[in-house]
């Protein structure tokens, strides 16, 4: 049996009013269970715990939020060895305490997923955050289209087409029917950021969950999915980084003294007929996730300390010939050898 299906068995709270959003505060539970601190806007944080108050923006951009380096689940991935063009290199050119680094492009999926997780979630201000684009403006071909647009980008908005909202609306509506989801799955404090710092390397491991749940420590993840294939779902598990955040949260609940028991994955399928399911990730995948971090902080203290990034370094940094694919051999040995055979 799954943890989930154990701690639903154990703990259960009764949720039947209609709600908008598939996640509701619970404030005066969590408070009880583990009391939260405040930032104050402008001092950076130097104690471990569980903040309000912390904007999306300060969490991912602002430098000064903390009083030493930090990285989150999506910086690591450029320091995991199973990534293609992972590397010390390849991550500090990513990482925002690099002065010189590569911002990230946008992209119509990643504002998806966002503009997703805020009408689902609630974890943000949908009208401050983004605009739904006019209905008179199918395209961005007329100047005043593009003036409009240009207008939104300039106040920091992410566009939602008329037709991406109401897809998203249909998702919602589905996953808010999900039993999981009606008994309280995604209950708990959203907009709060887990943060501990790590004290063998000195950098802080930034965690901001869906949810923190209220009392059974299940901790669970909305994400969408083009497919709910399950060969595609497991890569997913890597390609994503997925068993990666679930390792973090982990380690940040160790470290802050919160339970932890199972971290759930809520699939909402982006399609024109939604559909809703979950699936926890193994024990042991997050076993190897929290090895994966702890390589990968031990890695960026060493390249800190000693200003040295190295690159990917194919083949043992050219110590060891590079040969052909076994197949490629076989296919032109197989012709020479016919050739060699007309010829004699």
């Amino acid at each position: 049996m799954c943890l989930l299906t154990q701690c639903f068995a154990l703990v259960r709270c009764s949720m039947t009013d209609t709600f908008q959003h598939i996640s509701e505060p619970v404030n005066e539970i969590m408070d009880r269970l583990s009391p939260e601190k405040t930032w104050d806007g402008k001092t950076p944080i130097s104690e471990n715990g569980i903040y309000r108050g912390i904007s999306l923006d300060d969490y991912h951009n602002n430098l000064d939020l903390l009083d030493a380096p930090a990285v989150s689940k999506s910086a690591l991935k450029w320091l995991d060895p199973i990534q293609k063009n992972s590397s010390p290199k390849a991550f500090w050119g990513r990482w925002k305490f690099n002065p010189d680094h590569v911002k990230p492009k946008p992209s119509d999926a990643l504002d998806f997923g966002k503009a997703t997780h805020c009408l689902l979630l609630g974890d943000e201000d949908f009208d401050a955050a983004f605009v739904i684009r006019p209905e008179k403006y199918p395209d961005y071909k007329k100047k005043e289209a593009q003036e409009w647009k240009a207008e939104q980008i300039a106040a920091g908005k992410t566009i939602v087409t008329p037709e991406q909202f109401e897809r998203i609306a249909r998702m919602r509506d589905d996953a808010n029917q999900y039993p999981l989801v009606q008994q309280g799955l995604m209950t708990g404090r959203v907009e709060r950021s887990m943060l501990w710092k790590d004290p063998e390397t000195g950098i802080w491991l930034k965690a901001r969950p869906d949810v923190i749940p209220n009392a059974d420590a299940v901790y669970a993840d909305l994400k969408t999915a083009s497919s709910f294939d399950e060969d595609f779902l497991s890569r997913q598990i890597v390609d994503a980084s997925y068993y990666l955040q679930a390792a973090m949260t982990r380690m940040a609940c160790r470290g802050l003294r919160l339970p932890f028991k199972t971290f759930v994955l809520l699939y909402v399928l982006n399609d024109d007929v939604p559909d809703t399911s979950h699936v926890e990730i193994d024990e042991e995948d997050i076993d190897r996730g929290e090895d994966i971090i702890r390589y990968a902080l031990r890695t960026i203290r060493e390249c800190l300390d000693s200003g040295y990034w190295p690159g990917k370094l194919p083949f043992s940094a050219g110590e060891r010939f590079i040969k052909m694919k076994p197949w490629s051999r076989q296919t032109l040995d197989q012709f020479i050898a016919y050739q060699h055979q007309i010829a004699a």
